[in-house]
């Protein structure tokens, strides 16, 4: 997060900057951490405008992610209600998730979607393995 919030013009260039919520709350110089998913979706939509970021996603744990686009669009995506065992890998899967559905073209909701399900299915083992999923699992045509 340092170099985000150090060199600012880069992440312009990205596509999308996924962060969990303490760290969006470094990126943005403010205290997220009691903010609800719905406070944070329309805080998000917000700053996404003045940071000149095109697309962001911040991840609030048991609750579950939001995100928004330059262009208006944003959401929130409940975390799904399973038996946590181990959450160690959460994080990786929501983001290759999120990035995987990029990738295959579908629209940023649909993304976190994926990877809000792909890190269900990491934190259910105690072994923190990711399960192999066929891309149509995901309404992903490869």
């Amino acid at each position: 997060m340092n170099i985000a919030v150090g060199r600012r013009d880069l992440l312009q260039k990205f596509d999308c900057l996924i962060c969990n919520q303490l760290e969006a709350g470094v990126f943005f110089s403010d205290d997220y951490s009691e903010k609800t998913p719905e406070e944070m979706e329309y805080i998000l939509a917000e700053r996404l405008k003045v940071a000149n970021v095109p697309a962001m996603v911040v991840t609030m744990g048991g609750e579950g992610a939001v995100y928004a686009v330059a262009n208006g669009e944003k959401g929130f995506c409940p975390a799904q209600k399973i038996q946590v065992k181990d959450t160690t890998g959460a994080g990786d899967a929501f983001c290759a998730g999120v990035s995987a559905g990029l990738t295959y073209g579908k629209t940023l909701g649909q993304a976190v979607e994926i990877g809000t399900r792909l890190a269900a299915s990491v934190i259910t083992s105690p072994e923190n393995v990711c399960p192999r999923f066929l891309p149509e699992e995901f309404g992903i045509q490869a």
